[in-house]
Parts: C-alpha cells; sequence; structure tokens
C-alpha cells in the first residue's frame, strides 16, 4: 500500500463534504447534552444516597444484632426464650434483673467470661473474679477450699461471708472469698482476689464497693440505722459518744473544715483484744447525705505536713494501751476533720476487721 504524503492527505480531506450548522441546530444539540448531563448528575447522587443509605441500614442492623445480644444474655423470668430451667447460678443470673457493679483501680481490669461471670486481669493473668452461685454451688465452692478462716462478716452492705484458703502454690499464697447474699434472689456473689496480687486491706476496700443492681436501682441490704450514737459514761470517766461497753469516743464538739483532737476508747474482752490486735486503725466516713466515703483521719496536724488519711498504721499484734481513767482495754488518741456539716457514720477497723461505727452530727 502506498504511503501518503501531506499533500496527498490534504487534496483528499478537501473532497470531503462539509456540513454548516444555523443557530437552531446549534441550541438543540446544546439542550440535549444539557439533558443528559442533568441525568447522570441526578443518576450519580442517586448512587450515592443508595450507598450511604445501605451503609446506615448495616449500622443500625448491627447495633441492633448487638443490643439483641446484650439483651438476651439477660432474658427475665417469663419471657421468650427462658422455658429452660436455671440449674446453676448462671443461669439463674442469667434469667434474673440483676447485675453487680464493683470498683476497678488501675492496677487491674474486669473481664466478662462467655458465661457472664467477670475475671480480674493483671499482665494477663487472672488475679481475682466474681461468680453468681446457688446456695449449693456456694457450699461446694467452700468445701473444696483449704480452710483457715471463715466468718460471717458485718458491716457490709448485703449479708457476707468470708473464708480464707490457703493455696501456696507458685503464683498464689492465699484465696480472700467473700460470699453476698442478694437480699432480692436466691443468688450469692462470690468475689475473690488472690494474694500476694491483692492484700488483705486492698481485696476488703474493693469487696465493700460491690453493689446488686435490679431494675436499674441498687438493691439495699437491711435499713440502715442513722440515729445518733448516745452520750454514757464509765465508773471513772465523763462523758463519751458511742456505744456503751464497745466503743466510745471523747474530744471538743463536732465542727465542719476544722482538724480537732479526739480519743477512742475501746471495751470488751477476748474477742475484742483479738480484732484490736489485726492491724492498723482505719476509720470510714459516710455522710448520710450523700453517701459519700471520704477520710477524716489527720496526720501531722497542725504542721505543713498535715494531711488526710484513711488509716493509722499499727503492726499486728502491737501491744494494747488501756486507759484506767475511762476503763478502756484499748485507746487511740487521733486528729479528725470533716469536709462538711451533717450526719457522718464512723466506721472503724482494725485491718480488715470491724470493730462498730459511731453516727454523730457536725455542725
Amino acid at each position: 500500500m502506498k504511503r501518503l504524503t501531506n499533500e496527498n492527505l490534504t487534496s483528499e480531506m478537501k473532497k470531503f463534504h462539509r456540513y454548516r450548522m444555523d443557530a437552531d441546530q446549534k441550541n438543540a444539540i446544546l439542550g440535549n447534552l444539557a439533558k443528559l448531563e442533568e441525568k447522570e448528575k441526578i443518576k450519580s447522587a442517586a448512587a450515592f444516597y443508595k450507598a450511604v443509605l445501605s451503609i446506615v441500614v448495616l449500622v443500625f442492623f448491627l447495633a441492633s444484632a448487638s443490643f439483641f445480644a446484650l439483651d438476651h444474655t439477660k432474658e427475665t423470668p417469663g419471657s421468650p426464650g427462658t422455658s429452660q430451667k436455671a440449674d446453676t447460678g448462671i443461669d439463674l443470673y442469667k434469667q434474673s434483673d440483676e447485675f453487680f457493679t464493683i470498683q476497678v483501680n488501675e492496677d487491674f481490669t474486669l473481664k466478662e467470661n462467655k458465661d457472664g461471670s467477670v475475671r480480674f486481669e493483671a499482665e494477663g493473668k487472672t488475679v481475682g473474679g466474681i461468680e453468681p452461685l446457688n446456695e449449693e454451688e456456694m457450699v461446694k465452692s467452700m468445701n473444696k477450699q483449704n480452710l483457715f478462716i471463715k466468718e460471717e462478716l458485718a458491716g457490709y452492705q448485703y449479708p457476707t461471708t468470708f473464708t480464707l484458703d490457703h493455696q501456696k502454690t507458685m503464683e498464689v499464697i492465699q484465696i480472700l472469698h467473700y460470699y453476698f447474699t442478694s437480699p432480692e434472689s436466691s443468688l450469692n456473689y462470690h468475689v475473690y482476689f488472690y494474694t500476694p496480687f491483692f492484700t488483705e486491706e486492698s481485696a476488703d476496700d474493693i469487696a465493700r464497693s460491690f453493689e446488686i443492681y435490679k431494675d436499674g436501682k441498687v438493691v439495699k441490704g437491711k435499713e440502715e440505722d442513722w440515729s445518733l450514737s448516745k452520750e454514757f459514761s464509765t465508773d471513772t470517766f465523763g462523758v463519751l459518744v458511742g456505744e456503751k461497753d464497745s466503743l466510745g469516743i471523747s474530744g471538743p464538739a463536732f465542727a465542719a473544715d476544722q482538724t480537732d483532737k479526739y480519743i477512742w476508747h475501746f471495751f470488751g474482752g477476748h474477742n475484742e483484744v483479738e480484732t484490736l490486735s489485726s492491724g492498723d486503725f482505719k476509720v470510714t466516713a459516710i455522710n448520710k447525705e450523700s453517701g459519700e466515703k471520704e477520710m477524716v483521719l489527720v496526720e501531722s496536724a497542725g504542721t505543713e505536713k498535715e494531711e488526710l488519711v484513711w488509716k493509722y498504721d499499727f503492726p499486728k499484734n502491737s501491744p494494747l494501751t488501756g486507759d484506767p481513767n475511762s476503763g478502756s482495754i484499748h485507746s487511740i488518741p487521733s486528729n479528725m476533720k470533716f469536709s462538711k456539716p451533717g450526719i457522718w457514720r464512723l466506721d472503724v477497723f482494725f485491718g480488715t476487721k470491724r470493730f462498730g461505727n459511731i453516727i454523730v452530727e457536725v455542725k
């Protein structure tokens, strides 16, 4: 085939017919092009919104599915799917309206197990947990322990049984067990802590934060008595505030926002001596109106280092210092400061053992 030169191409192109459009033809074509462009815009917008709508529907579906899964892990009796008998504490918990809360600090995290129980984790290791039990399971749990201590504890929000279980493994020395009985059901909540990760004190502080909820409200234990502690006197001493033959405090009237000196007096026999010898002296102040817990003990009073503390450090089995004037078997001087006026309950502990409480009005 002969190759065409530029001159040949020019000559051939001149032979093509030429057409000219008038103004009406041009406008008609431009109008059709504009209509096509508008249709493409609508089509693109429809495709975009269709995609967005699909995403919204998908998100809604996933959210609904999550809610369904969470909701149906706690089915209520009588609802569809609850015809199966609750044979275990976990089954009973899932079919109840109850749930629980407990404080967590920065040292460990809570991980929920598939069965609804909870474990405490630190650095990838289990250091405790919470499990709902029925009565039979609670008895079995206690029976399989190497029991060192088993006692009913006072001063908790719910009826509480405490056991100390000796393990002596490579990672666990003892397990501190708290069994809280729900006032609203046949459930018992087993809260346990591994030592040495938890000390007796840290475990007790966390255990005291345990609360049961039902229908979104805190389940209250026995009705608390907020009657003010009465004044009493001994044969050899003036006026004390507290409970005669058990616990009393002497000092000035209670005033908010000022540090004052008070002396605690403890009375009793062998059992009380054992409690008084259990370690640190701790006072937890609870405000009746707010329910808040506060520190009221003051260390280094009247100095630049003055500070509020939860406890005064005392080694276990420290000698008791009775006061011959009051007839007490033990007495402890202290400084205290209250943050605001109101009715306050002062819960007194030695180590993890509760001695009693005094309820006072702060002006």
